[in-house]
């Protein structure tokens, strides 16, 4: 994959101290998923460490006069905790946004449920995001921090049925596995609340990514959605721990799970961009990635986390940051 560009996400908020708000402006931006609005215009960014979400403006949007902004989450009291956001995605048929947290604590200590908030945004609104359910996913997990970790929104045309699919972050669903080639995801479908009971997000089946893309973590999910949202197409999952992007199909079929991915004719898995500083040793620089969208039909934005304190230099350049990246332009053809 080629790089085409780079900021960090920094970049797009250090100007907020000029309107006296740097005291109110964050020492870490730990992205952990993008969505490229529909017209093209921005990028929300949203982050594990905090409830803000990140407006960053194209250079279409800013054509525009877009500005790039940190939005509010509506409920105050939580301004200063940690979101444990891992995932977002759009909603053409409401117009808006499903935001997931990854996993947090039940009534049971030793189970942890994903939860998802469905959300508007509109940025000329006194108060831009708000809040129109939140609604658990009916899956456990027996850690907080390996649970969902890319979300998308999805509509299968022959039912008319709307779903949610959630990436697992480890190989089978399970952090203990000692596999490299089991990739999930979990096909959501949602049970609306009613006087007796809560919202619910109901797993109906899972499918997985071919055996053939060997992955030690899985870490973002992207569709290319074509402007009908027909399927086939394409799609591209994100690898943290591997540094690379496996880009395959999507299609739907008519019993559960309802989706099933495949593979392109070709070896898809793709590496980023490694270091070259030795031409006997490529060494992964890219250690962080967190989300993945697709701009265009040969092009992904890629945003990163935090780097860890006991990774390389070379991760710590790269960290906290969107990178644009080109595919190969046969690829997607």
């Amino acid at each position: 994959m080629k790089l085409l560009k780079e900021q960090t996400i920094a970049d797009s908020f250090v100007d907020l101290s000029m309107y006296n708000e740097v005291e109110m402006f964050p020492d870490r931006f730990e992205s952990s998923d993008v969505i490229l609005s529909r017209d093209g215009h921005v990028m929300y960014v949203v982050f594990d460490n905090m409830y803000n979400i990140g407006v960053i403006c194209t250079s279409l949007g800013r054509s525009f006069n877009c500005t790039d902004e940190l939005l509010e989450w509506p409920q105050s009291s939580l301004k200063n905790k940690k979101s444990s956001f891992e995932g977002i995605a759009y909603n053409p048929r409401s117009e808006t946004y499903f935001v997931v947290q990854e996993a947090i604590p039940t009534d049971n200590k030793k189970i942890f449920q994903a939860n998802v908030f469905e959300i508007s945004i509109n940025r000329k609104d006194s108060v831009p995001v708000r809040i129109i359910e939140s609604c658990l996913i009916n899956h456990d997990f027996d850690t907080q921090n390996k649970g969902f970790e890319g979300l998308e929104f999805v509509l299968h045309q022959k039912s008319k049925k709307s779903y949610l699919l959630a990436l697992c972050e480890a190989n089978q669903c399970n952090h203990k596995s000692t596999t490299d080639n089991n990739g999930r995801v979990v096909v959501l479908e949602k049970t609306k609340s009613t006087s007796k009971s809560t919202c619910v997000w109901q797993p109906v089946g899972t499918f997985d990514l071919p055996s053939s893309v060997h992955f030690d973590d899985y870490s973002a999910i992207s569709i290319y959605h074509q402007p009908s949202y027909k399927l086939p197409t394409h799609v591209a999952v994100t690898s943290q721990e591997n540094s690379q992007v496996w880009i395959g199909t999507i299609e739907e079929i008519n019993k559960a799970p309802f989706f099933q991915f495949s593979s392109l004719n070709k070896d898809t898995v793709y590496n980023l961009p490694r270091t070259t500083e030795m031409a006997s040793e490529c060494q992964i620089k890219y250690c962080n990635i967190e989300g993945v969208t697709w701009r265009g039909k040969n092009q992904l934005i890629l945003v990163s986390d935090k780097a860890k304190t006991d990774q390389d230099i070379h991760c710590i350049e790269k960290d906290q940051s969107l990178h644009y990246l080109g595919l190969p332009k046969h690829l997607t053809d």
